[in-house]
């Protein structure tokens, strides 16, 4: 492969981070850009939302260690985890405290294996999102 079609392919996949997942590790606390709905490929289809609520992101994550993992995430929005294009149900759902940050937790039962969390219904901007146990 020559330099041209090198840089000509990681030109296409900066221009179009939508499409792909974005990885994210269990314990990290990561800014994500968030983009138009309409723009994601999402493996479920996200609840109807009206501007300007219909902003998301499409993270991957794996899980090497099985156990209950807490999804929070800095701005309201919704939290799908999904596994072989199935939404994983949650087991409870909660609020941070004030002023700490968190809008929303979403507690789910996962095992070992690749997930997708796919976030919708948010505004525009970036959004901090925590997986952790």
């Amino acid at each position: 492969m020559n330099l041209k079609m090198l840089a000509l392919g990681i030109a296409l996949l900066l221009a179009a981070p939508a499409r792909a997942e974005v990885p994210l590790d269990p314990g990290q606390t990561a800014t994500v850009r968030l983009s138009l709905q309409r723009d994601l490929i999402y493996p479920v289809a996200p609840p109807f939302t009206q501007p300007p609520a219909n902003h998301g992101a499409v993270l991957g994550i794996g899980i090497d260690e099985p156990g209950r993992y807490h999804v929070s995430l800095g701005a309201k929005g919704w939290i799908e985890v999904i596994r072989d294009g199935k939404p994983v149900p949650s087991i409870g759902h909660d609020h941070g405290a004030p002023g700490s940050g968190v809008a929303k937790i979403v507690d789910f039962d996962l095992g070992v294996g690749h997930y997708t969390i796919a976030l919708s219904g948010m505004t525009e901007g970036e959004a901090v999102i925590n997986v952790g146990r």
